[in-house]
């Protein structure tokens, strides 16, 4: 009987240190918990001569169990502490706008939603930086890399946060597109300067 007990406590032990099948739908990390977001109202072109941030008018954070069904309890509530906007060209060009982060310090309830209002998404300062420094009339008002006076970029967002229960949560990237233009576009026809 002994040996019988022995053989099975050293088969759990080694079942205990083979890797395991995880049951967690939304990545490997230890939170059971995810952020999602949406731009649920947002501008589509942002206007250079118009010197404030980027900002939508509103974002929805959820918060999403990996586990339909379990168990919710204030403790997996996200306290979304900062987002990182990363930028890609999507109009033929090379140079996109810096990543910036941006602090938010909103509670999103375990399996409930949090509305950001207002949020912004590119700072005041960096409509000033490359590339978009080129779109200003002193600069030549045209985008060297394509010719044309407004410059597409896409917008990759993520966010990060923790559970109350102090589990660290990030978002998968969710992405918008934007136009960037100096002004209006009297003289140009799609973007192109009308010579």
């Amino acid at each position: 009987m002994k040996k019988t007990i022995s053989t099975f406590a050293l088969g759990a032990a080694l079942v205990g240190l083979l890797p395991g099948c995880s049951t967690n739908t939304h990545g490997d990390d230890a939170a059971p918990v995810f952020l999602s977001g949406e731009f649920t109202e947002r501008p589509l072109i942002k206007l250079l001569t118009d010197a404030t941030p980027l900002q939508f008018k509103t974002t929805t954070l959820h918060n999403v169990l990996k586990v339909p069904g379990a168990a919710s309890t204030q403790f997996l509530d996200v306290n979304v502490d900062s987002c990182s906007v990363r930028w890609t060209r999507i109009d033929g060009g090379t140079v996109a706008s810096k990543t910036e982060q941006f602090g938010v310090g909103v509670i999103v309830p375990a399996g409930g939603s949090s509305t950001l209002n207002n949020y912004q998404y590119m700072s005041a300062a960096a409509l000033l930086l490359p590339p978009l420094d080129q779109l200003y009339p002193f600069n030549g008002g045209i985008d060297r890399e394509t010719g044309s006076t407004e410059i597409r970029q896409m917008g990759h967002v993520t966010w990060f946060g923790h559970t109350l229960a102090g589990q660290f949560v990030q978002s998968d990237e969710v992405s918008f597109d934007m136009v960037f233009m100096y002004g209006g576009a009297a003289g140009r026809v799609g973007g192109k300067l009308v010579r």
